[in-house]
């Protein structure tokens, strides 16, 4: 009965050590099995952990290098064993962990939306921060250009633009200004500042309202203010391609060094676009215009518009080759209608 009793024991501890050794051998395989996994179209594939990926670059954590930056465009397929946050281009949000149904595929098993398959160059960001919903971009140019109307000279020009963007408000902010001394005589002296507040009524639809300064000393025009307002249209915005028109009312007053001065009442219509045309070099084409059209006298017109191409040259740097064509109908005493400008600048955007 003794031996009975010490044989059961025995067996019992020699069944609770191989059950302790299976259960840690279990652990250590699904330990091992819980990484992130990233293949690269040249039949590498890395083990670690997904951080972020921003622009063009997937940040990766592995154990045996730290942190590295893999080109997006190099990887085949992803996958990931937590959940993480998923921009699409369009600026919708998904968040689960991440399989690869295939090369160039991704399925997101969001929690709220359930699984969705998207491709690669869907994705605009992983796990971006948290900026209480806002997003941000803008770029800055410096350069000199050739002008042929009112002036032809040589000049001085900056330009810049910031656009701010929520769930349901995006706000622009837009700049160019010009400068020019010949011989010690300043010769020219430009600048437009653009704001506009947008707030997206639905997803595509919303409400513009603007404000406006031009000054243009030697086409007699000491300030230009232009009040807007009207509905836009957000026809495509995703990071390759964004389309938007707006229209509506907008009241102008002129203040003029030697004409007139004058005051009226006008409707509005603009038009913003930019397309990449090359998704590995980032080229990225625009064109920009905003009519401005008095309701009293059908000739009492403003029309303004930039045209050009922006291409990368390293890191954030941009060198843009653009065309400005403006036409004021009624311009000040003794100035031309129109204006043609010939850029190229080189800047930085963010």
């Amino acid at each position: 009965m003794t031996s009975t009793c010490r044989g059961g024991l025995s067996a019992i501890s020699r069944a609770g050590f191989f059950s302790a050794i299976f259960l840690a051998t279990l652990l250590s395989v699904s330990a091992a099995a819980q990484a992130d996994e990233v293949f690269l179209k040249n039949g590498d594939k890395l083990t670690g952990t997904v951080i972020s990926k921003a622009e063009d670059k997937l940040v990766f954590e592995t154990k045996y290098a730290g942190k590295v930056e893999i080109n997006w465009a190099d990887i085949s397929r992803l996958t990931t064993d937590q959940a993480v946050r998923i921009q699409l281009d369009d600026d919708k949000m998904l968040e689960g962990p991440l399989t690869a149904p295939a090369d160039n595929k991704l399925e997101v098993v969001d929690t709220a939306a359930g699984a969705k398959a998207i491709d690669l160059d869907q994705v605009a960001a992983i796990n971006p921060p948290d900026l209480s919903g806002l997003r941000y971009s803008g770029f800055f140019n410096i350069g000199l250009k050739k002008e042929e109307g009112n002036t032809d000279a040589e000049t001085y020009h900056v330009d810049g633009e910031g656009t701010f963007r929520w769930s349901d408000d995006r706000v622009i902010i837009a700049l160019n200004a010009d400068y020019e001394n010949n011989e010690g005589v300043n010769t020219k002296q430009t600048f437009n500042l653009f704001n506009t507040y947008d707030h997206f009524i639905v997803e595509q639809w919303f409400w513009n309202n603007g404000l406006s300064f031009e000054h243009d000393k030697y086409a007699d025009l000491r300030l230009r203010t232009t009040a807007t307002t009207g509905l836009g249209y957000q026809i495509y915005d995703t990071n390759k391609t964004s389309l938007s028109i707006q229209a509506g009312p907008g009241y102008v007053w002129e203040d003029f060094y030697d004409g007139d001065n004058s005051d009226y009442a006008a409707a509005i219509w603009a038009l913003r676009f930019r397309h990449v045309l090359n998704d590995d070099w980032q080229l990225e084409a625009f064109h920009n215009h905003r009519l401005t059209q008095g309701l009293e006298n059908t000739d009492d017109y403003v029309f303004l518009s930039q045209t050009g191409v922006r291409v990368p040259i390293f890191d954030n740097f941009q060198t843009t080759l653009q065309v400005n064509f403006d036409r004021d109908n009624a311009p000040g005493a003794g100035a031309e209608k129109n204006d043609t400008t010939y850029l190229l600048t080189v800047g930085y955007a963010w």
